[in-house]
């Protein structure tokens, strides 16, 4: 009995536990890392939001971007219906289907995080928290290039 039931609570109390570490890690706000180039945005989520958002990274070409911009997701959940996602309080993480289209969501507590929406491809837009969204929109802009003048609207 005493097994059966082990056999039954350990994997809760793991992925649990992994969901709560998620948590905790989510309240730093850095959540991914993206490199920019010409041709690609990189996104590539840290540690355990891999496993909870059930991908090891997000490849966007750079000509199906149509803009890119710094929000506030806090206190609002995803929109649509769970396709391979995490939604727990403090934690947004996966993809999402939605009316208007799949998105992938990876977002903790209520600081800004970086919006990129697309015109093409299997997500319509992406919402992700870095360390400094407005840098990083920034460097999307520009395409991996050093700003020219500040930072602009594209």
């Amino acid at each position: 009995m005493f097994s059966e039931l082990l056999q039954v609570m350990l994997p809760l109390a793991v992925i649990l536990g992994v969901v709560l570490h998620g948590v905790t890690l989510a309240k730093t706000g850095d959540l991914a890392e993206i490199s920019v180039s010409e041709r690609e945005i990189l996104i590539s989520p840290r540690s355990v939001f891999k496993i909870l958002s059930l991908r090891w990274n997000i490849r966007l070409p750079s000509e199906a971007i149509t803009s890119v911009s710094v929000v506030l997701p806090g206190g609002v959940q995803a929109p649509g219906l769970r396709y391979g996602a995490v939604f727990f309080p403090g934690l947004t993480a996966g993809t999402y289907m939605a009316p208007d289209g799949m998105s992938y969501w990876l977002t903790g507590q209520r600081l800004p995080a970086l919006e990129i929406t697309l015109r093409e491809g299997p997500l319509s837009y992406v919402v992700v928290q870095v360390r400094d969204p407005e840098a990083v929109a920034t460097r999307i802009r520009n395409r991996g290039n050093a700003p020219s003048g500040g930072p602009g609207r594209g």
